[in-house]
């Protein structure tokens, strides 16, 4: 699903994310721990965004989050899992799925 994982480690990586990202290609992904909420603020594309709980399991999806869009605050969240746009669909991935997450 994803090959390519960035971890958001600082809170500048987190705020930052994938924003002016010209190079967002299938199978890349950014994981941001210890988060419930993200925008798409100077994004240049959609995203797929998976809000995993403590256990990796998905607890809210948002296919194709547009740019300058907000998501609402997750409260059973821990991460978010950002994915290049379609991962979701392709994959089959919805609320209760189970993700390993290997760095």
């Amino acid at each position: 699903m994803v090959e390519r994982l960035d971890v958001a480690a600082s809170h500048f990586d987190k705020f930052k994310g994938w924003m002016m990202n010209r190079s967002l290609q299938k199978g890349d992904g950014l994981l941001i721990p210890n988060c419930r909420a993200i925008h798409c603020c100077f994004m240049l594309l959609p995203i797929d965004v998976l809000f995993l709980s403590k256990q990796g399991e998905i607890v809210h999806v948002v296919s194709r989050m547009k740019p300058w869009t907000f998501s609402k605050v997750v409260f059973d969240g821990d991460s978010v899992l950002e994915c290049y746009p379609g991962t979701v669909d392709e994959h089959g991935l919805s609320v209760g799925s189970r993700l390993t997450i290997s760095l």
